[in-house]
């Protein structure tokens, strides 16, 4: 399974299950900060979010799996992501 657009509601749920979570301080207005502990520090990721049912395009999602460290050459496949 490749890469995919989400719904942000979806994305939250599957991001979640690997740790990530959505800090209420950060973000302004329609910017929502994503955070997930990597390697023993705290990654953050910005996203606009004008509403939780907008769909997430495929560049977004690649780039918070990199940043995250939750692709295929970190040991989680698409399917394991996906599912």
């Amino acid at each position: 399974m490749a890469e995919q657009p989400l719904k942000y509601r979806r994305l939250l749920k599957i991001l979640k299950r690997f740790g990530c979570w959505e800090d209420p301080r950060r973000g302004k207005g329609s910017e929502r900060v994503l955070c997930r502990v990597v390697e023993g520090r705290v990654e953050r990721y910005p996203i606009r979010c004008h509403n939780e049912n907008e769909e997430k395009p495929r560049a977004v999602i690649r780039a918070l799996r990199r940043r995250f460290h939750l692709r295929k050459e970190d040991g989680i496949s698409d399917g394991e992501f996906y599912a």
